[in-house]
């Protein structure tokens, strides 16, 4: 039983040291492209900047526009236009939010 575990032990210590092996092996990749993750880092801020923004503008565009569909009459109220800006003004407040409570 003694020899069991025995064998199990220097087989795990076996794996462990492969697996250590092959860290330091690609290591060197690792620090080579270290510094370069902050300008994808950017490029996937200003994505989500965008989708922010954008999103919740065509959603009140689509959402007044059904509604205008549904229950506008000639000269009332345009529920596209209200909730678009209103979307809008929805998306500038999430990425002002963002930028400056998220990250600080």
């Amino acid at each position: 039983m003694k020899e069991n575990q025995d064998k199990e032990g220097q087989e795990d210590r076996k794996e462990e040291a492969k697996f250590l092996s092959r860290v330091e092996a690609h290591s060197w990749l690792l620090k080579r492209f270290r510094g370069k993750g902050i300008f994808w880092q950017s490029v996937a801020a200003l994505g989500v900047v965008g989708w922010m923004i954008a999103l919740p503008a065509v959603a009140g565009t689509f959402l007044g526009k059904y509604l205008d569909r549904r229950f506008g009459e000639t000269g009332s109220i345009s529920w596209t236009i209200t909730l678009m800006l209103l979307g809008l003004a929805l998306g500038v407040y999430s990425v002002w939010r963002f930028l400056f409570y998220e990250r600080h």
